[in-house]
């Protein structure tokens, strides 16, 4: 069983992540990070995570394109 957010990207496209993967990515990672007491990949994700947010009249990106969290799902690799 993968515990891992799935990596979704948009139709067409072969980088990039769509808005909602790219938010569950970020907080699963800010999540990590804290477990781990790294402060600063935690600040780094957690500035990711409050940019991603839904939020009520503010639509959810199509496509979000952000190399160090690219990094970070290549690292963790994919169920």
């Amino acid at each position: 069983m993968c515990k891992l957010p799935s990596v979704q990207r948009p139709y067409g496209y072969s980088t990039g992540l769509t808005g909602e993967s790219a938010y569950l990515w970020a907080l699963f990672l800010m999540n990590e990070a804290d477990m781990n007491d790294n402060h600063l990949e935690y600040d780094t994700w957690r500035s990711m995570v409050e940019s991603l947010t839904p939020k009520q009249g503010k639509a959810i990106p199509a496509i979000v394109h952000y190399a160090k969290l690219e990094e970070a799902i290549e690292k963790y690799g994919v169920c």
